[in-house]
């Protein structure tokens, strides 16, 4: 599938559908880092049901890296269910619709014991932003950052489909493209 064939058939699941459902999961340990009101990064996933439509962005063993599904995927044993509704953010989504959907896409290559590329460029997001009629933006995005230690607020956000998984009412506009360190 092409990065056009992925974002087309992942934008028509999401585009003018109400959200009926946000859970969010994360690994027993560490704890979630939770910015009041706003954001929540994890390390397992977050579910959305779209008008009955589930769609996933969970952590995929095997890879190594978060993924997406299209499908409902089984919750691990080691998940806990973070209750983000208590956000008052994230109250105001629920039952809204999705008017505008920008997707940061990224891919990835399997390789076989030898290092040779196993098949095609896979796809997957590394970032989403849904807007929704109300005037509301989620963000979801795979990002490593830091926290500042004064204001305790996310900062020095980069993409990393190893990191976390962010999950924000407030879109943060400055996450830097992957950086690679020489060996």
């Amino acid at each position: 599938m092409t990065e056009q064939e992925a974002n087309e058939l992942l934008t028509s699941k999401i585009l003018n559908k109400k959200l009926t459902s946000i859970r969010v999961y994360n690994h027993h340990q560490p704890y979630p880092f939770v910015e009041e009101n706003e954001a929540v990064v994890v390390s397992a996933a977050v579910a959305f049901i779209f008008e009955d439509e589930p769609i996933t962005f969970y952590w995929h063993l095997e890879d190594g890296i978060f993924n997406f599904s299209l499908a409902k995927v089984e919750v691990d044993e080691d998940w806990d269910d973070i209750e983000i509704t208590n956000i008052d953010t994230f109250k105001n989504m629920e039952g809204d619709e999705v008017n505008a959907v920008e997707i940061n896409w990224t891919y990835f290559q399997k390789l076989d014991e030898n290092f040779e590329i196993l098949e095609e460029k896979l796809y997957v997001p590394q970032e989403m932003v849904l807007s929704f009629s109300n005037g509301n933006q989620l963000q979801i995005a795979c990002v490593d950052f830091n926290i500042d230690p004064v204001s305790n607020d996310l900062v020095n956000l980069s993409y990393n489909m190893s990191g976390g998984l962010l999950v924000s009412a407030v879109p943060y506009k400055e996450i830097a493209a992957p950086v690679y360190n020489d060996l």
